[in-house]
């Protein structure tokens, strides 16, 4: 019964081009369950306190310890390791500080001249498979059913922007219904005009995306929307922690600061099997995502005039961002480093 549920919604969201390719896997009976067994060593103690630690952003003693467990084989680990290593965003200034070699040897399984990524090194596990599927560039559609699949909603938006940006023309075929309803308009952007209409159909009223879609919305509705939204918590979740008096103008500047919606829709935990959204989003280590999304989405040369542009807006936010910024510089001994947004010449 599970094979046959799991073949009904896969032939259901896919573009007929994959027939074929179902019927190979129905006749090999090579469908896999559609929910996962729990990753292993996700309760391990070591582990859960290293998650701690990593949430609480003290990644010096998070990190080696995730390292010496994916060493020792332990599931969770390599996964979580796999999935920092490629996400800039979640890299902290412990990381960015630490030379080449030792940052490799942290977060990477040893071989070749720069190390193996651990998520390559954990096959078998679905939702490594599913990273692993949606690096390849051969990759279409159905890695975006994967991590849906999987309970992995955030994944699934960055694999549907993956292949959006890749130009993919299976997502032209793609069912509306099976993207995530604040990624419609990537599909939208590709479509036939009639393709549109039905796209657009599915988009809800009074959503940002609209935004994208060439049509304007009522005053007010783009600000409600980043205060409530699921999608928008990584901003609102950040802003009521260091500007809890005026989270509205934080939630605007930090929105506008990240410069496209698509960078909103990545933002948040890197695996939810192990940490769920909102305890990322409400953490140490979330927060310092999203400001560090922020400062990686400019150029060094044009951070310290997005500074000034967001202090305009909200002061609290711009001091944040200059604070997290003095976190990467370089430990110069006798030297403090000048934060962006103090006085030219100061």
């Amino acid at each position: 019964m599970t094979d046959c549920r799991f073949l009904t919604r896969f032939l259901r969201r896919t573009a007929p081009r994959f027939a074929a390719v179902l019927g190979l896997v129905l006749a090999a009976q090579a469908v896999p369950a559609t929910t996962p067994p729990p990753l292993d060593g996700a309760t391990d103690a070591v582990f859960t306190q290293a998650l701690d630690a990593w949430l609480a952003d003290d990644e010096a003693s998070a990190l080696p310890a995730f390292s010496r467990l994916a060493v020792e084989g332990n599931t969770a680990a390599r996964l979580l390791l796999g999935v920092i290593d490629k996400s800039p965003a979640l890299q902290g200034p412990f990381l960015a500080q630490m030379p080449r070699h030792q940052r490799i040897s942290l977060l990477r399984l040893p071989g070749g001249m720069s190390g193996q990524s651990w998520l390559r090194a954990t096959s078998g596990i679905p939702l490594a498979d599913a990273w692993v599927a949606m690096l390849n560039v051969r990759s279409g559609p159905d890695v975006v059913l994967r991590f849906e699949d999987l309970g992995e909603s955030r994944a699934a938006r960055e694999a549907l922007m993956v292949l959006s940006a890749r130009g993919h023309p299976d997502l032209a075929q793609l069912d509306p219904q099976s993207v995530p309803q604040d990624m419609l308009y990537l599909l939208w952007r590709r479509a036939s005009a009639a393709r549109k209409a039905e796209v657009a159909s599915f988009v809800p009223a009074d959503h940002p995306q609209w935004l994208m879609m060439g049509e304007t919305l009522g005053e007010g509705v783009l600000q409600h929307w980043l205060e409530t939204s699921d999608a928008a918590a990584p901003l609102s979740s950040l802003c009521r922690s260091i500007c809890a008096p005026s989270v509205g103008s934080c939630v605007s500047a930090a929105y506008a600061a990240l410069g496209s919606h698509d960078a909103l829709m990545t933002l948040g935990t890197p695996a939810a099997a192990l940490v769920d959204q909102t305890r990322f989003v409400d953490s140490a280590r979330g927060h310092a995502s999203v400001l560090r999304r922020i400062m990686l989405g400019t150029p060094m040369r044009g951070r310290r005039m997005l500074l000034a542009r967001v202090s305009e807006r909200s002061e609290c936010l711009g001091n944040a961002l200059s604070s997290d910024d003095l976190r990467y510089r370089p430990q110069i001994p006798g030297v403090s480093p000048v934060p962006l947004n103090a006085p030219e010449g100061g």
